[in-house]
């Protein structure tokens, strides 16, 4: 689209953005309902989701820096040996870290989520606005892009609060084509800004708008080689075919030509923000490829830039072949993009009911197929644009399945993508991306203007006033279809920001010690409760467990642990097994651990008597508090034979 057409009124970005801001905040608050009636009680996010660990990490990071210490060595967790760690969400840490000098952290976490869901409104908005000009039509492309089924369910619901940055990739976006429309020194540096933004907020992003950018040349590049007009495939005689290859030649020399200007003003606007995250991102490579981190240790020998290795899980293709589709946690299925149900989310096994939505969205989708259908009474450019937007859309859609292109959740196997595997082996660090589950965003940003250019198509014919209610109405629709139609959940869910009173009385001890939450695992589960990180930024204390949701080693291997689960599950009692619970526990006392802390709630059936008949005769009684914690205290062991009182230090509540 020429965006200096002189039919066409122009639009500065920014015009229109007092009713865009109030509009999507009333959105927002309606997407994420009931935190803005809990907003300093409890914490946006499902229970058994991610966010304690993120919120944990916001807090540490902060915390870090206010004591004058680079938070990349933590020793808080994976106690007693600590590790390295480098939490891959620095923008929101510094974020969260602004906001808890004036508010507590549920209070800081919970508006965390409510502003970048705004902020990721606007950025489809403007983006949308200058593709399609018109600020009422691109309220759509704010709705489906910054409220999406994708963003409640996956940076919300299950608290991955990195993939919440969504307001940086539409600005890129804008001010990469800007750069290229316009040619103004100005647009390449927003480019290069908005880049480091992305980047510096979501390694994932960042690596997004690489492939986009790519995308968004190669589309260019296929625009210019196609204005020629058709090809004639003639090939019988040499001279046909002579002048066949020269015509194809000379389509490719103008392409090129046409290209030169471009790639060099978006290459020169990515390495400006290369500039300026490779500080961070060095600092990145450097934590993760070490032994000695705390997320993935095991991994981290593999870790590499010239290795066909990721991050954060195997991806590829061999990697498929070898352990099937199912050993491939993408999740996304092409059933999803259009089944609603709330039954219908996915639900996997790699954090504790993390729900990764996929649903497109029938409004969207019903806006974007009418545009599509009346592309005859568009001109030239709108047209081309629709077919832009429309082959991206679809572009990342594709990625987006992944490696193996599955058909529904009930499916036992899949189509082999060729089109993903081309773009493992040949496209740089896409090798890097473990979840191309996250490709959705863009597909997502695509529909959004898509169904923009419908809706500025249907209100053509209405009076200014009418057109903007019809636009307001279509944005609010998009919305509640995502709460009460898509598989997201909804009203959202929250989790309390109480804390036991055991940790806020410990956390006024001057004496140093770890603590032992346990169990380890939440009932019919396999994974940690993430609260554990919550309370540590009260009580302070090292815990024994790493921000991937295993327990230390050290700890993992004691026999005292050992016997606890053992008797958990039921085991007999015996001599070997008390003399084992003693030993090792002689040994947590050594590596500092003072406190046991059993949490009664996530201990189901007789779970809890079968560890208490274990344990006082080796520990004697513990303390008991209301709230349900049963404390152990491994500072002094009596006697066999002998039994002590109450867990020296801890004041029994009823």
């Amino acid at each position: 689209m020429n965006p200096t057409s002189p039919d066409r009124p122009r639009f500065s970005w920014l015009e229109g953005w007092p009713l865009a801001s109030v509009l999507y905040l009333i959105l927002v608050v309606v997407a994420t309902w009931p935190v803005a009636q809990v907003f300093t009680e409890r914490f946006a996010g499902d229970a058994y989701g991610d966010f304690w660990k993120h919120a944990w990490g916001h807090w540490w990071v902060r915390d870090s820096l206010v004591q004058g210490i680079l938070p990349l060595f933590c020793r808080l967790v994976n106690a007693p040996a600590g590790g390295y760690l480098f939490v891959a969400d620095p923008f929101n840490c510094l974020a969260v870290g602004l906001l808890l000098s004036v508010f507590p952290l549920v209070t800081a976490y919970n508006l965390l989520i409510l502003g970048n869901l705004w902020a990721g409104c606007m950025a489809a908005w403007a983006l949308a606005r200058h593709v399609v000009h018109s600020a009422p039509a691109a309220l759509a492309a704010g709705a489906v892009y910054g409220l999406s089924a994708y963003v409640l369910a996956y940076p919300v619901t299950s608290g991955v609060t990195e993939t919440l940055n969504t307001a940086w990739m539409p600005l890129c976006i804008l001010f990469m084509h800007r750069s290229v429309e316009t040619r103004r020194f100005r647009d390449l540096l927003l480019t290069g800004f908005f880049f480091f933004l992305t980047t510096f907020s979501c390694w994932y992003y960042g690596q997004f708008m690489v492939v986009y950018a790519a995308f968004m040349l190669a589309a260019r590049g296929t625009g210019v080689f196609r204005a020629g007009g058709p090809l004639r495939w003639r090939w019988r005689t040499w001279r046909q075919r002579e002048a066949m290859l020269e015509q194809v030649r000379s389509r490719m020399s103008k392409a090129l030509l046409d290209l030169r200007d471009p790639l060099f003003r978006i290459v020169a606007g990515l390495a400006l923000g290369t500039c300026l995250v490779f500080p961070f991102a060095l600092v990145f490579q450097l934590v993760v490829s070490d032994p000695a981190n705390i997320v993935m240790p095991d991994k981290a020998p593999s870790r590499s830039l010239l290795r066909f290795q990721d991050f954060l899980g195997s991806n590829s293709p061999w990697s498929v072949s070898a352990r099937g589709v199912r050993g491939f946690h993408n999740h996304t299925n092409l059933a999803g993009f259009f089944l609603p149900g709330k039954g219908n989310a996915t639900v996997t096994v790699t954090i504790d009911r993390l729900t990764r939505v996929h649903y497109l969205g029938w409004v969207a989708l019903g806006l974007a197929i009418l545009a599509w259908k009346r592309r005859g009474s568009l001109d030239e450019g709108d047209r081309s644009v629709q077919g832009y937007w429309l082959a991206a859309g679809l572009f990342f859609l594709v990625l987006s399945l992944g490696p193996v292109v599955t058909f529904s959740d009930f499916s036992s196997h899949g189509v082999f993508s060729p089109f993903y595997h081309a773009m493992y082996w040949l496209f740089p660090m896409f090798h890097k991306l473990a979840i191309p589950f996250r490709f959705l965003a863009l597909s997502l940003l695509a529909l959004g203007i898509l169904a923009a250019m419908g809706l500025r198509w249907l209100s053509a014919g209405l009076s200014r006033w009418d057109g903007l209610g019809l636009s307001v109405l279509v944005a609010g629709a998009c919305v509640l279809e995502v709460t009460l139609l898509s598989p997201a959940p909804w009203p959202l869910p929250t989790s309390p920001a109480s804390v036991p009173a055991f940790y806020e009385m410990v956390a006024t001890d001057p004496e140093e010690y770890g603590l032992i939450d346990y169990p380890f695992e939440r009932p019919e589960s396999l994974l940690l409760p993430g609260e554990f990180f919550y309370y540590q930024t009260v009580h302070r204390r090292p815990i024994p467990y790493r921000t991937s949701g295993v327990l230390s080693p050290e700890v993992a291997r004691n026999s005292f642990m050992e016997e606890v689960r053992n008797a958990q599950t039921g085991a007999e009692h015996s001599v070997v097994a008390g003399r084992r619970l003693r030993e090792g526990a002689v040994s947590l006392r050594a590596m500092g651990f003072r406190y046991l802390i059993l949490h009664t709630d996530l201990l189901v059936g007789p779970s809890q008597e079968q560890i208490e008949e274990a344990l006082i005769p080796i520990l004697g009684e513990p303390a008991r508090f209301a709230d349900g914690l049963v404390v152990f205290e491994l500072s002094e062991l009596p006697e066999p034979g002998t039994q002590t009182g109450k867990a020296g230090g801890a004041s029994r509540e009823e």
